[in-house]
């Protein structure tokens, strides 16, 4: 069971579009949504409490520290914005659904659109290809013209990023994924984020905002797999890294 806690009232102009996404592969959606909510100043109006994380967590001194996960809900009320973010993707599929079911009950209640979902596509070679889902026909053109090129054969799009179109097509809800190209899930992806965003600002139609700081990110990303990479060429010769 999770709880909702509503801290403020919220009121848009128009019927607003909801971006919704939690952590996945690469933190892609992590890193993006957090991205843009502090870009467009977006305001916290209410979250969900879940029963998570199952543990505590102690520092020298044997100094216990508990802090329970939330998922958030995010109003950019000048652009008729409703963005919803988290600290984790549940894995039971029971959490899962109820996260999704919340999410999707708070954008009835908002009278949304519209909504978008993002994450990761796990591929061979990084680009900045930006790949999109619908589960409606009829969003196809708006996502190709904003950049994203659609999902072609046969596939899964796990977890709630996935899930969530599924379930609000049940609701008569337009929904889309957007996905941005990835070569390696347990590292961070800030290019995947930003490749994500640039074509999601299309779709909605806002203007671009620096992300100069998601390149810095790429580049300290780069750096540091350069210098694992050396130390495992090192060591594979059987001798040391050297000294500095």
């Amino acid at each position: 069971m999770i709880g909702l806690k509503v801290h403020a009232d919220v009121k848009f102009s128009g019927r607003p579009r909801m971006v919704a996404a939690l952590p996945d592969m690469g933190n892609v959606a992590g890193i993006g949504l957090a991205y843009l909510a502090k870009k467009l100043n977006a305001r916290m109006f209410a979250e969900l409490y879940s029963y998570w994380p199952p543990f505590v967590s102690y520092k020298d001194g044997g100094i216990v520290d508990y802090r329970q996960a939330s998922y958030r809900f995010y109003a950019v009320e000048e652009s008729n914005l409703l963005i919803f973010a988290g600290d984790f993707n549940p894995a039971d599929p029971r959490r899962l659904y109820e996260v999704c079911y919340e999410a999707l009950d708070m954008a009835g209640r908002m009278n949304v659109k519209e909504l978008y979902s993002i994450g990761a596509a796990l591929r061979q070679a990084t680009g900045d290809k930006v790949y999109a889902a619908a589960n409606n026909a009829a969003m196809v053109a708006q996502l190709t013209k904003a950049g994203a090129e659609m999902l072609q054969g046969e596939g899964q799009i796990s977890g709630f990023n996935g899930l969530i179109m599924g379930l609000a097509k049940e609701r008569s809800l337009d929904a889309a994924c957007l996905l941005g190209e990835i070569d390696n899930p347990n590292i961070i992806q800030p290019r995947a984020a930003q490749s994500i965003l640039q074509v999601l600002l299309k779709i909605l139609d806002l203007p671009v905002f620096d992300m100069a700081q998601l390149g810095d990110e790429e580049r300290r990303k780069k750096f540091m797999e350069q210098q694992v990479g050396y130390l495992e060429k090192a060591m594979e010769k059987g001798g040391p890294p050297g000294i500095a």
